[in-house]
């Protein structure tokens, strides 16, 4: 009886080490997505190569000579030179908080993106096919272009349409000041969200170098998707 009772204990034991093990083994974290292309670039602070696999929180970014492409499902980004944004995971695609720089950046149909910069989110509109390229100015400034299909550009409860084909200079204003158009710029009127509003002023199409084979690589991405 002794024995079989030290073989119970020894039994609840052994059950008990094996449940706190597997409690506390670390979840594994789902992959976000791959880099197709890397130059000057570092995936959370380590020098990035091509195949490397990006995981939500993961922090893009590329020196004054750098760039860097990664896809996400079927969705791509392209990072141009001095640019940093972090990645997670979104609704039926993913999300970039953009810091610094430019990106590039395209989605089919059903597919999306959205990135947070300045206060502002921008994404596909109705998560239709997209082309498009973001840059950060300053803490009050981005510049908006969609070569496919139309962007939201949303600040706390207004939003307003980037149409495709066009260029947009996104001003930002904290609340109580307007965020005015620069003179004799037509523009889209100034949205106010009770903390901040901004102002679209429609400029030249932005093309850029190496942007340009860019855009009709993912054109063709878009329009095949």
């Amino acid at each position: 009886m002794r024995k079989l009772t030290k073989s119970g204990i020894l039994a609840v034991l052994a059950v008990t080490v094996l449940a706190v093990s597997v409690a506390a083994a670390p979840v594994p974290v789902a992959s976000m997505g791959v880099v197709l292309q890397a130059n000057n670039a570092n995936l959370s602070g380590s020098p990035v190569v091509i195949g490397a696999t990006i995981f939500a929180g993961d922090t893009l970014t590329t020196d004054n000579a750098g760039a860097l492409r990664a896809r996400f499902g079927s969705s791509q980004i392209y990072l141009f030179p001095n640019s940093n944004v972090s990645v997670s995971q979104s609704a039926g695609g993913f999300s970039a908080d953009l810091s610094s720089g430019t990106v590039l950046l395209s989605s089919g149909a059903g597919d999306s993106y959205s990135v947070l910069a300045d206060g502002a989110i921008v994404q596909p509109k109705d998560n239709q096919k997209s082309v498009a390229q973001i840059s950060w100015v300053s803490p009050t400034e981005l510049l908006l272009t969609s070569r496919v299909g139309d962007l939201q550009v949303t600040m706390g409860d207004e939003t307003q349409t980037v149409n495709a084909g066009s260029s947009y200079r996104m001003m930002i204003a904290p609340a109580g000041q307007p965020a005015a158009s620069p003179a004799g710029r037509p523009g889209q009127p100034a949205a106010s969200s009770g903390t901040n509003s901004f102002y679209l002023v429609a400029i030249l199409i932005i093309a850029a170098g190496t942007g340009i084979a860019l855009w009709r690589a993912f054109e063709s991405t878009a329009s095949t998707n």
